[in-house]
């Protein structure tokens, strides 16, 4: 009798474990963290499985009357699984509680699922609307108003020299080269071609953070573009001054500074931009050297630059320094150095139009 209640404690306890299995194989959407949470008590059931199995072979062994009852339900609260020895159906209600409990850890646990969904469907919504935000920010930031003023700006020179010729001014039977080649850095190793379009492309930006219009002659090196065809395009373009970018050579390395170069007053092609031309010329290398240190060279007047005469606007032809200095060529390679000279080129140009002109 007594291994035949020991057997039935045995049995009641598999099915309890069978129906705990079924019920949490069930579990819609706690699968996982039921693996995860679950492996290390299966195995510890195991064991204590094992140990129970251990326990009755020794209660047999003893012969002890009324043990065996006493195993299984020691057995079973070490699993977690009390029993009841009652033969009578307490083991029933012991069975039914431990499968209400298991779906209520069901449920528990589906919750926290579902609660953790919602938070990070929160949170994916609630970065989508930050970059919505920002986007919006960026469309609806508002535009620096137009001054009322266009600028023109060429980057002297280009990639490759054209040396065919051209007349210096219009009807003029003097000839010069379209677009002789340029300097080159005695230290940097650098063209002029590109010193100058760095710079204007930062004098651009300067000047439309100012409130002008610009329009640039060449926006890269593979152009094929004339000194006169370079004015013509700025006369055309609408913009009220010509600002030319060029970087000068000397035999004489220890030329450095900066100067400014337009018409003289008697040019037989444009004399009477002369004014405005000078003006304009003269406050751009005042202003670019104070900004920069360099030596002021001052405001030259020619008749024969065809970057000059075939202007219908007022034009400066600035050269920033000297490439043939050691020192001005480092300086006109440095970053902030070329940004000090938009600085103060765009600061000349304030002044300008703030007279009127």
């Amino acid at each position: 009798m007594s291994r035949m209640k020991k057997g039935n404690g045995l049995l009641r306890f598999l099915v309890v474990a069978a129906l705990f299995a079924l019920v949490l194989t069930g579990c819609n959407g706690a699968r996982k963290y039921e693996a995860v949470d679950l492996s290390s008590e299966t195995a510890a059931g195991a064991e204590m499985f094992g140990n129970g199995a251990d326990l009755a072979a020794e209660s047999t062994d003893t012969g002890a009357s009324g043990s065996g009852d006493a195993d299984v339900q020691a057995l079973g609260e070490a699993a977690g699984e009390p029993l009841s020895a009652d033969p009578e159906g307490g083991d029933v209600a012991s069975e039914s509680s431990e499968l209400a409990e298991a779906a209520s850890e069901s449920e528990e646990l589906s919750s926290e699922m579902s609660e953790a969904e919602s938070v990070e469907a929160a949170r994916e919504a609630a970065a989508a609307a930050y970059t919505a935000a920002a986007s919006d920010d960026a469309e609806t930031a508002p535009e620096i108003p137009f001054n009322g003023h266009t600028v023109a700006i060429d980057a002297g020179h280009q990639a490759k020299a054209n040396t065919s010729k051209e007349p210096i001014g219009p009807s003029s039977t003097t000839m010069k080269a379209k677009m002789p080649e340029g300097a080159v850095g005695t230290s940097s190793g650098v063209p002029e071609y590109e010193v100058t379009l760095t710079v204007a492309k930062k004098l651009e930006k300067e000047l439309i953070n100012r409130g002008y219009h610009v329009v640039m002659i060449r926006t890269s090196h593979d152009v094929n573009m004339s000194s006169a065809e370079r004015s013509v395009a700025a006369n055309k373009s609408g913009a009220d001054i010509l600002i030319r970018l060029h970087a000068g050579s000397m035999d004489n390395s220890s030329v450095y500074g900066a100067l400014s170069t337009c018409m003289t007053a008697q040019n037989p092609y444009n004399a009477s931009l002369h004014d405005k031309s000078y003006n304009l010329s003269k406050k751009i290398v005042d202003t670019v050297c104070g900004t920069t240190g360099t030596k002021n060279r001052g405001v030259q007047e020619t008749d024969s630059s065809s970057d000059i005469n075939w202007c219908e606007i007022p034009v400066c032809v600035f050269e920033m320094g000297f490439l043939s200095n050691p020192d001005e060529d480092t300086w006109l390679q440095d970053d902030g150095y070329q940004g000090k000279i938009a600085s103060g080129i765009a600061g000349a140009v304030d002044a300008y139009f703030a007279e009127g002109n």
